[in-house]
């Protein structure tokens, strides 16, 4: 059996304003209810829309990132249901001429060792409907969410598997995200996203009857709603059943879905014109302009382009560039240390390894800061909390990620700079970068205040240290000796404190060895 897959995904934008008044664009609706309404989001008698200038600018950008033809002229029609969390009794949307079409976006799956490209049907503005409590036998409606902005992206049904359309709807949210378009939070509501499914026996066979998945929040969720549907739609077919086409709700607690309505059944929504809405021309937003901004057209960032370069020219694998996409300031900051010159690989190592508790930290990554500073405090044999307090001294100051990135810039070119200069071990560098991001020192002021920059030491110096350290800890040789060849590493540690850390770690282990034969 083949599947075929296209999906719809509402993006809600994050304008200061909702599409059509001056009502505040809520991105919490954990706060309190009907706070943020007016008479037009509300749906009063005589209270007219119009049209919010950011909400269009933000289309238009997201249209540019999708390779998509931007329409200079496109229009706004009805959408007539009833249901109680609309309260004009319709929606406002783009059903005949939605602002954006023919588009097509590239994205990587496999991690990331293949390419594929996927094209997009139209992309159309609407406003969202209100919020529906249901508890204690009660229903309540919080309008806070009612017209708020809405871009529901169509794709065309290219989709042949669940990684396919899950990778795809990360990048959106990365291209919503990096060019401040929208939050995309699946979570919050900030990004829905409805699956179109159909199978069919063989790829010459035509598409099969279609059903839409609603109600997916999560991209681990929207991987098991689709092999959920394919294996219910495999089985209707190989027992000669038929596949109706149906609109299903996908509960992910219990791993199946329930028919919701079926196209014999459906609504007719009468699509017409929106009478108070004008035909919305966007030829001022062009290129050139007077509308659009003093510097030009603004910059688009595609995620698939960063990730291509990080993979065609610096050769990365996947755990590097997983790391530099938790956030588009990482990439930023990553990119500017290469433009100043900077080996990438070396950046990158440093970024996505030492770094990364740190990082954890400024972002709030609770659960990954603890794991990580439990995992080290175990081998050190010392308290987690006593160890955070001394790893945190810095970071302490800073406000953030983007604080933490500015106020390190310096202290990490620095520090790039002695490791560019390979006149330090390994084991030196990391002990230089994470007193760095303890204590905010220079790279300089640590290595001469540890004693780093003493001379190498020559053969014969190692020689005589290690012989010292044997002499003085006859108990532990005899360890080694009677078969616990675990104790070397205590050996190769006082050697390394007695030079200061000046000389390789595996140095060291080798004249152990030969002198404790």
């Amino acid at each position: 059996m083949f599947v075929t897959i296209g999906l719809e995904i509402h993006l809600k934008l994050n304008s200061k304003a909702k599409i059509f008044c001056q009502c505040k664009n809520e991105q919490n609706f954990d706060s309190e209810a009907n706070q943020h309404i007016c008479p037009v989001c509300t749906g009063q008698p005589g209270a007219l829309p119009l049209l919010n200038k950011e909400v269009v600018e933000k289309t238009i950008i997201f249209g540019r990132a999708l390779n998509a033809r931007v329409n200079e002229v496109s229009s706004f029609d009805r959408k007539n249901y009833f249901y109680p969390d609309l309260p004009m009794g319709f929606q406002i949307t783009q059903f005949y001429h939605p602002i954006i079409t023919k588009g097509q976006l590239s994205y990587f799956i496999n991690d990331y060792e293949e390419e594929k490209t996927v094209g997009i049907s139209e992309a159309h503005l609407e406003c969202d409907t209100a919020k529906m409590i249901h508890s204690e036998g009660k229903s309540l409606i919080d309008f806070d969410r009612a017209g708020t902005p809405l871009l529901e992206i169509v794709t065309d049904p290219d989709f042949t598997s669940a990684e396919e359309a899950v990778e795809y709807a990360r990048e959106i949210q990365r291209i919503a995200k990096w060019n401040n378009l929208g939050d995309a939070d699946l979570e919050k509501g900030q990004m829905r996203v409805d699956v179109n499914i159909s199978i069919r026996k063989t790829l010459d066979d035509p598409l099969g009857t279609r059903v839409e998945l609603k109600n997916i929040n999560t991209f681990s969720a929207m991987k098991r709603a689709i092999e959920g549907e394919y294996q219910r739609q495999k089985e209707l077919l190989e027992g000669w059943g038929r596949v109706d086409q149906e609109t299903r709700r996908w509960v992910d607690a219990e791993g199946t879905s329930f028919s919701m309505r079926s196209k014999e059944s459906a609504i007719d929504y009468r699509y017409f014109p929106e009478p108070d809405m004008p035909v919305l021309d966007i030829t001022p937003f062009m290129k050139g302009g007077s509308e659009w901004n003093e510097q030009g057209d603004p910059e688009i960032l595609r995620p698939f382009d960063w990730i291509k370069q990080c993979k065609e020219e610096f050769w990365f694998h996947k755990e590097y560039i997983n790391a530099l996409l938790l956030d588009k300031q990482l990439f930023e900051f990553f990119f500017a240390k290469v433009d100043e010159g900077f080996d990438p690989k070396t950046v990158a190592k440093w970024m996505v390894g030492p770094m990364k508790w740190a990082l954890d930290y400024v972002q709030g990554d609770e659960i990954s800061l603890r794991k990580n500073v439990a995992e080290e405090a175990k081998k050190l044999k010392s308290s987690p909390e006593e160890l955070l307090a001394q790893k945190t001294t810095f970071l302490q100051q800073c406000d953030g990620l983007e604080d933490f990135l500015e106020r390190f810039s310096s202290l990490f070119d620095g520090f790039l700079k002695i490791e560019q200069a390979k006149k330090l071990v390994d084991n030196q560098l990391k002990i230089v970068f994470e007193e760095v991001l303890q204590s905010g020192s220079s790279a300089a002021e640590i290595v001469k205040a540890k004693g780093f920059d003493a001379p190498v030491m020559e053969g014969a110096a190692l020689v005589n240290i290690v012989k010292e350290v044997l002499e003085i800890n006859p108990a532990i040789v005899a360890e080694y000796k009677g078969g616990k060849e675990g104790v070397l590493g205590f050996f190769v540690g006082q050697v390394m404190k007695r030079t200061w850390g000046k000389v390789n770690p595996q140095e060291v282990a080798d004249e152990l060895r030969n002198q404790l034969k």
